[in-house]
């Protein structure tokens, strides 16, 4: 039996086992949700798409929709009848949408109805385990887990050999602008067999957010004030190895950075700045609060050893952004240890000079 079937059927077995159980034992509603959602019960959920192989012709025009849950659709690009396209995934195993690759279209990934034409295409559920490719670590939804990594602005703007690219450093340093909640550096898609090196998977991505998406998560990642260069970056390496579109996958990352501000992590940052604190003592504080299971999901980096810059926390592939930071963690992969690179001493900058 193919990889995939057997992975889905273990889910719909998993998911069958729950239903079971709630009349025994009252399990939590939201738990079985989740399970359904990854064998596509309900509505589907935007990172669990299959990567594929192959083409799609078009039999009519039809809307290509950058997000078909939204109906997403910049610059109103339509398929073209009888013209074929470049299938990059399909939505699940059966699924109703196809992910395409239109040229000239900006972003040129789209989503289509595959009643919209004829498929001519398989599913890539070896291809990750073709450990003699050499792009093996570039196939798009082909990650195992996520790594969430938030920055202490103040320390990284104050100690990070940032050569003056980044505008956001010099207005903290200078005064002129005040960070003191933790902020996004990026929410990486990681496979486990490519180390840090799985990214780049579309070289075409390109980033397109809007205006609203732009204002909104600007707090909590400051560059954005100024420029998109950061944010275009982080969409370029990562952010096109998943399945959401620019607008979803920002705004998904910013509200995990929020629930990390509001948690034990965050609080404890903030009750501590301009502080040296024991690593020991962090990480007992959050044993206490969030337990040794989530804890051991969290990494913490440092600059020169001394200087707090970034935690690093680690989800699951299909985390559900509405679950609470705790559940998140805990059926996440472990981490390496939580000091990191961190020295059992270590200073939380306060904001500027």
């Amino acid at each position: 039996m193919p990889l995939y079937l057997k992975a889905h059927l273990h889910l719909q077995q998993t998911a069958t086992f729950i239903i079971q159980q709630t009349q025994h034992h009252r399990f939590c509603v939201s738990t079985i949700r989740v399970f359904l959602l990854l064998v596509g019960i309900t509505s589907f959920s935007a990172f669990g798409s299959i990567p594929v192989s192959g083409n799609f012709t078009a039999s009519a025009t039809c809307p290509a929709f950058q997000s078909f849950r939204k109906e997403t659709n910049p610059d109103n690009i339509q398929l073209i009848s009888n013209r074929r396209y470049e299938a990059l995934s399909i939505n699940k195993i059966n699924g109703q949408w196809i992910q395409l690759r239109i040229p000239g279209a900006s972003p040129a990934v789209r989503w289509v109805n595959k009643d919209c034409g004829t498929a001519d295409f398989k599913l890539n559920s070896n291809a990750a385990n073709n450990t003699k490719n050499p792009n093996s670590c570039q196939i798009p939804n082909d990650f195992d887990s996520y790594v969430l990594a938030v920055t202490w602005q103040p320390g990284f703007c104050e100690h990070a050999n940032y050569k003056g690219r980044k505008p956001e450093c010099n207005a903290i340093n200078s005064g002129e602008k005040t960070i003191s909640h933790l902020t996004l550096h990026g929410l990486w898609p990681n496979k486990r067999s490519c180390g840090i090196n799985y990214g780049y998977c579309d070289s075409q991505a390109t980033l397109n957010l809007s205006s609203a998406t732009i204002k909104t998560i600007s707090p909590w990642m400051p560059n954005f004030f100024y420029q998109n260069s950061f944010g275009e970056y982080q969409w370029k390496k990562h952010g096109a190895c998943q399945n959401l579109n620019d607008d979803d996958y920002f705004l998904t990352a910013i509200d995990l950075v929020k629930k990390v501000n509001s948690s034990p992590i965050g609080l404890y940052i903030e009750q501590n700045i301009g502080k040296t604190v024991s690593v020991s003592e962090f990480k007992n504080q959050l044993t206490q609060t969030l337990g040794t299971n989530a804890v051991n999901r969290i990494r913490l980096s440092c600059s020169k050893g001394r200087y707090l810059t970034e935690v690093q926390l680690n989800l699951e592939r299909d985390f559900n952004p509405s679950d609470n930071l705790l559940s998140q963690l805990e059926r996440a992969p472990k981490s390496s240890r939580f000091q990191g690179n961190c020295n059992s001493l270590i200073h939380i900058e306060e904001s500027g000079r």
